[in-house]
């Protein structure tokens, strides 16, 4: 039979044995944990990183695509504009630069191009549309301005000779000053004055002359600018359009409705400005 005070050492060990080996149960189960929470931490982390650098790339890539879009839908819209400045001015270009008619055009497709290349699937057809509007309304417009053209011609000869009489009178006029200073004779004076008297008379009748040729050219000309207005509404209509895609593809408002509504402001406006220029006064709708 065990010997009591055996017993009670052995039950020590016993009991320290069980104690530690279920503390080491506990320590190992409580590494275990932390090591797997560190595993899904490290597993989360690098998740969270590579998305992250996933949408670094990504939004370098739409900064990227939104600065090529600015400059190329700026250019578009400069050289649009410009382009209309062209067609309003083609019955005032000389018929010696026909050869370079078509260079704003090619200006306005070129930049054009561009927009149907960088944009999304709405600006690009309505670029497209703009494109065929554009070229329409400029061959239309060349033929149909020829004839003013022409008549622009002989005023335009009549300028040049105004200028050359106007660089006379200003010689004759210096002229006149050096003989009186330096005493000249009588004659002298009088040849200069004489001489300096028809050039002021010749300035006039070349001036009066292009006037009249203006005045008989008047009629067409308003005609034609007032056919021109009804020819870019739809060229106008398309641009405002293009803009209001532009401009949403640009993250701002695209206000589309209120800028149509603002384009037939600004065209009643400038078609009143172009009947007071040549005298014509406004109807007025009687009152009922």
């Amino acid at each position: 039979m065990l010997d009591p005070k055996y017993a009670v050492i052995w039950s020590g060990v016993f009991g320290a044995t069980i104690a530690a080996v279920i503390s080491l149960i506990g320590v190992t189960a409580a590494n275990r944990s932390s090591l797997d929470r560190l595993d899904r931490q490290h597993k989360y982390d690098a998740a969270a990183a590579a998305a992250q650098r996933s949408h670094d790339a990504q939004q370098k890539e739409e900064d990227r695509k939104a600065a090529i879009r600015r400059e190329v839908y700026i250019t578009a819209v400069e050289e649009a504009h410009a382009v209309l400045a062209v067609i309003g001015g083609i019955p005032e270009r000389p018929l010696s630069e026909i050869a370079t008619d078509a260079e704003g055009l090619q200006l306005f497709l070129k930049a054009n191009a561009k927009v149907w290349l960088v944009a999304e699937s709405d600006a690009a057809l309505l670029s497209r549309e703009l494109t065929s509007l554009m070229s329409e309304l400029y061959m239309k417009t060349l033929p149909a301005a020829y004839p003013l053209r022409s008549a622009m011609e002989p005023v335009r000869s009549l300028e040049r000779e105004a200028i050359h009489a106007e660089s006379e009178i200003r010689r004759l006029g210096t002229r006149m000053a050096e003989v009186k200073e330096r005493s000249g004779n009588f004659q002298e004076q009088e040849s200069v004055g004489q001489a300096w008297a028809k050039a002021n008379e010749w300035l006039k009748t070349v001036k009066a002359e292009r006037d009249r040729q203006l005045w008989l050219i008047g009629p067409a000309r308003l005609a034609h600018t007032k056919t021109l207005f009804q020819d870019l509404r739809l060229v106008q209509q398309a641009i405002v359009k293009l803009v209001s895609a532009l401009r949403k593809e640009l993250y701002l408002q695209p206000d589309e409705g209120r800028f149509l509504a603002q384009l037939l402001d600004m065209e009643s406006r400038a078609l009143a400005a172009l009947d007071r220029a040549y005298g014509i006064k406004p109807v007025v709708s009687p009152r009922g």
